[in-house]
């Protein structure tokens, strides 16, 4: 192809009418339609033949994004196609690709090749494209791929979206290794909009990082080829995750409620899915979403962390819900939404506060722990029990609490098992010591009526005589007397040698108290005989204590320094 006629105001020789239309719609910066009005005939996914009248070159449309003829009059020029059918191949890999891109409802007879490619924005709006290769493109802008259908699958691997990624409408085909959508590592600067799209595949997401919301809004994901519809471990969404009903009628915004009376589509997914470690900053939204598993297949949201998850879907009736690790604060749910026994896993899932919407009774929510535990775990008992006491609800809490000690009585063998039921029934030690005191008491009153008789027919009364109920009594009762004086004796010698070596360290502090002040008054009395030397005058006597002073007696002090003559001796 000869690029020297690039730079001219003629087209070049070797374009078709079609292309020669293009190229000047390129470099007037127009939209470039050749669509015929009858939307049958127009319509890119339909079975009717687009002639060459309708037909570009691959090779054309590449050297148009790569090589950018100038625009005509200072106009910007771009590449808008409207109704216009690529054929051949168009690969503009590994290129950088200036002018601003949009083409709408074309059709593209093979793959679409962009990996490596950089792009300002580039948009296929309702394109039908066998398959698209982008692994590690770059758009500073948008990259639109709404309405589009790709028969083999798009893949998206460590590409960098500046601005939004949109698959709204949407419909994506396998691929020949099971994905729809491949885009592990995908870095979107804004939002990824996937609203109303379909998924017939894996949709697979593994490690990727989406700076504003990801919404899945009315999807249909089916993948009955493998175990996941959804694969997204390890996914950061600065905002929220919504897969939650759309409306049929107009495009809503992210978080907004569709119009009342209008027709709305909830997300539908067949197969399991799984966002394992993933973190969302506000919130994961479950609303209204309805999965199908087979017994194999599970919706895992192992360790994920978020501020608020919406579980407000409808239960599925096979596989497993697991939240085992899941760190949220406010967790909002109904009783329909969670699965039956056996089929939910919650161990180390953490939570601090509880908004359910509708009836969810206590009795329920016991059933909803026991449904998470087959076999007895302690702990999502506590982590209910705390947040219920950290709201107030002090007689829920103790509720739970000892339905836990149901549970865990019910692993233990009978003769325990008895014992601990007693021992849990409230206020029975009070009980138990009552019916032995009673007990005793009319054990004695009885062998004290039938002992009665005899003393008032005889004067004297053998020990012998005594029933042996009584000498049984008599004999627990000294016995119990000789315990209590030991443990008294014992105690009262305790606090003896407690007082003693109280007293003791009492008497060594007080000693070497009177040792320091001792040692003080004779560095006083050194100090003096030093003065006295200096003045020309004899040492003083020696200072002797009174042998009757003692530390608790008041302060020693040294004696008075005095001359000759008794008079106060100069310095």
């Amino acid at each position: 192809m000869d690029m020297a006629t690039a730079g001219t105001s003629d087209p070049p020789a070797w374009l078709t009418e079609a292309e020669i239309g293009m190229w000047q719609a390129f470099r007037n910066g127009s939209v470039y339609d050749l669509r015929t009005g009858d939307g049958e005939v127009d319509d890119p996914h339909g079975q009717h033949p687009w002639g060459p009248e309708r037909s570009v070159r691959a090779r054309v449309v590449a050297w148009l994004l790569l090589h950018r003829p100038p625009g005509v009059g200072g106009r910007l020029s771009c590449l808008k196609l409207r109704g216009v059918q690529v054929t051949d191949v168009l690969d503009v890999a590994g290129g950088t690709v200036a002018p601003y891109v949009e083409l709408k409802q074309c059709r593209f007879e093979q793959e679409v090749l962009i990996p490596k490619a950089r792009f300002t924005t580039l948009r296929l709006v309702d394109c039908s494209v066998p398959r698209l290769a982008g692994d590690r493109v770059y758009t500073e802008g948008d990259f639109d791929l709404s309405r589009c259908r790709f028969q083999r699958g798009v893949r998206l691997t460590g590409a960098h979206i500046g601005g939004d990624l949109l698959f709204n409408q949407a419909v994506v085909f396998r691929d020949r290794r099971g994905n729809s959508i491949a885009a592990d590592g995908l870095s979107v600067g804004q939002d990824l909009q996937a609203e109303l799209m379909e998924s017939h595949g894996q949709l697979s997401l593994r490690g990727a990082t989406v700076g504003g919301s990801f919404s899945l809004r009315g999807c249909k994901l089916a993948n009955p080829y493998g175990q996941r519809a959804l694969d997204a471990p390890q996914m950061t969404v600065e905002r929220t995750l919504y897969m939650t009903p759309a409306s049929l009628a107009d495009r809503l915004l992210p978080g907004q409620t569709p119009a009342r009376g209008s027709r709305v589509q909830r997300l539908e997914c067949q197969g399991g899915i799984r966002l394992d470690d993933g973190l969302f900053g506000d919130a994961v939204d479950l609303d209204g979403a309805r999965c199908v598993l087979e017994s194999d297949q599970e919706m895992s949201l192992r360790r994920v962390r978020t501020t608020e998850l919406r579980f407000l879907g409808e239960a599925p009736e096979r596989g497993t819900v697991t939240l085992s690790g899941a760190k949220v604060l406010n967790l909002i749910d109904r009783t329909t939404s969670w699965p039956g026994p056996g089929r939910l896993q919650i161990g180390g899932f953490s939570y601090e506060s509880l908004v359910p919407l509708g009836s969810f009774p206590l009795s329920s929510r016991l059933e909803w722990l026991a449904a998470a535990t087959p076999e007895y775990d302690p702990e999502p008992y506590e982590q209910l029990a705390t947040v219920l006491r950290n709201g107030g609800q002090h007689a829920d809490a103790r509720r739970i609490h000892r339905a836990q000690q149901r549970r865990w009585r019910a692993t233990l063998p009978w003769p325990q098992r008895a014992w601990h039921a007693v021992r849990a029934v409230p206020g029975i030690a009070v009980v138990l010591w009552a019916i032995t005191v009673i007990a005793l008491l009319a054990v004695a009153w009885r062998s004290t009526r039938a002992v009665l008789p005899d003393i008032s027919h005889s004067a004297g009364l053998g020990p012998s005589d005594a029933p042996p109920v009584v000498v049984a009594i008599v004999s627990l009762i000294t016995a119990s007397g000789v315990l209590i004086g030991g443990i008294l004796n014992g105690l009262a010698k305790f606090v003896r040698a407690r007082g003693q070596n109280a007293s003791n360290i009492v008497q060594v502090r007080g000693q070497a108290d009177a040792d320091l002040i001792r040692a003080q008054a004779e560095m006083r009395r050194a100090e003096a005989d030093m003065l006295r030397a200096r003045a020309g005058l004899p040492p003083g006597e020696p200072f002797e204590p009174d042998p009757g002073s003692a530390p608790g007696n008041g302060p020693l002090a040294p004696p008075a320094l005095s001359g000759d003559d008794g008079a106060p001796s100069p310095p």
